[in-house]
């Protein structure tokens, strides 16, 4: 199952966001947030609390890039959501992570991605679900 939450800009200010609605069921579920970056992190916990505020039983947000400018750590850190994974594609400090804070590491992949292009591989077939 997928939900989707609507969300609107004002595009007379910058970083603020207002959830309009959930689409989908959550009751009751575990709700994974998926963005390519978290930047002063209000749009993804306006969207976390959302969901709480709609049922969900847990919220794990997945981004790409940790810009985490401004009050980004503060706001995740004090959000209710229980986990909050991102890649090493920017360089986060230790004393930028928090205890829900879970980094992984891109060079795998870029590695496994310059093997293909070097041995006259396929980067393509990296992603058709056989990676």
């Amino acid at each position: 199952p997928i939900a989707i939450v609507h969300k609107r800009r004002d595009i007379n200010v910058a970083n603020q966001v207002s959830v309009h609605e959930i689409v989908g069921d959550i009751r009751g579920r575990v709700c994974v947030l998926v963005d390519d970056m978290i930047d002063t992190a209000g749009t993804i916990c306006a969207a976390a609390e959302a969901l709480y505020e709609n049922g969900a039983a847990e919220v794990i947000i997945v981004s790409t890039h940790a810009v985490f400018s401004g009050p980004a750590i503060d706001r995740l850190k004090n959000s209710r959501v229980s986990q909050v994974i991102v890649t090493d594609t920017l360089p986060l400090s230790e004393e930028r992570r928090f205890d829900k804070l879970t980094v992984l590491s891109v060079a795998p992949i870029v590695a496994r991605a310059i093997s293909e292009v070097f041995e006259d591989g396929s980067v393509t077939s990296m992603f058709e679900g056989d990676a």
